[in-house]
């Protein structure tokens, strides 16, 4: 396993930064808690719950980050178990088991609302840290009527790296939403203010060429 030099992870902590938006977040009609590999979502939107910012919880993600050795056949059935372990009452949970990519998520949870009869328009999404830009500017383009505001688990980098998540996937995670960022951008899959500064696309290069390369484009992964 490749480990990072003292280098390397300023760069991705650049990243990071970057990647976060920190926004300021009110109450919405829906919390939209985005699947994947770091339960972390889970923590942030009983949070969320408990402070009263929705009622109802969507979960979306389907069974592409499923840990291994995990009891739950989709990301939503671990997150929801997770949920309903805090004591979020399994009928304010609505659960979305098929979205493969950050598009479908959108796409597939529109579908799910709308056959339950709900016309919603505010919504609150809760993502992993790095996930933030990119998530919010697919909603851009995919949600462009409704009103989204994103959030992740408060944590600093430094003490998210301290986890059990290995460094050689957290710092894939990050060169490859910047790279996805800056090309997706450009082929107009998603909407962002400016460009990603050129400083930290070549950042995310070095990271991938150092071999932190397990989320490039070119990669089968989410």
């Amino acid at each position: 396993m490749t480990m990072p030099t003292n280098d390397e992870m300023t760069i991705a902590e650049d990243l990071w930064n970057y990647l976060r938006l920190n926004q300021e977040i009110e109450p919405a009609e829906c919390i939209l808690v985005f699947g994947g590999h770091d339960l972390g979502v889970a923590r942030r939107a009983v949070q969320l719950y408990q402070e009263g910012f929705a009622d109802l919880l969507l979960v979306s993600g389907g069974k592409a980050h499923v840990s291994t050795g995990s009891s739950f056949p989709t990301e939503s059935d671990a997150i929801v178990d997770a949920l309903i372990s805090q004591r979020v009452p399994r009928e304010n949970i609505l659960a979305e088991r098929l979205a493969s990519n950050t598009s479908e998520n959108f796409w597939l949870s529109a579908e799910l609302l709308r056959d339950d009869g709900l016309d919603l328009h505010k919504f609150l999404i809760v993502q992993k840290p790095y996930c933030e830009r990119r998530t919010l500017a697919t909603a851009r383009r995919r949600w462009p009527s409704r009103h989204v505001q994103i959030t992740s688990e408060v944590v600093t980098f430094a003490d998210y790296c301290a986890r059990d998540i290995p460094l050689q996937r957290i710092l894939s995670m990050l060169a490859g939403e910047i790279l996805r960022l800056e090309s997706y951008a450009r082929s107009g899959l998603i909407e962002i203010d400016e460009p990603v500064p050129a400083d930290l696309v070549d950042g995310a290069h070095r990271l991938q060429e150092a071999g932190f390369n397990a989320r490039s484009i070119s990669a089968a992964t989410k």
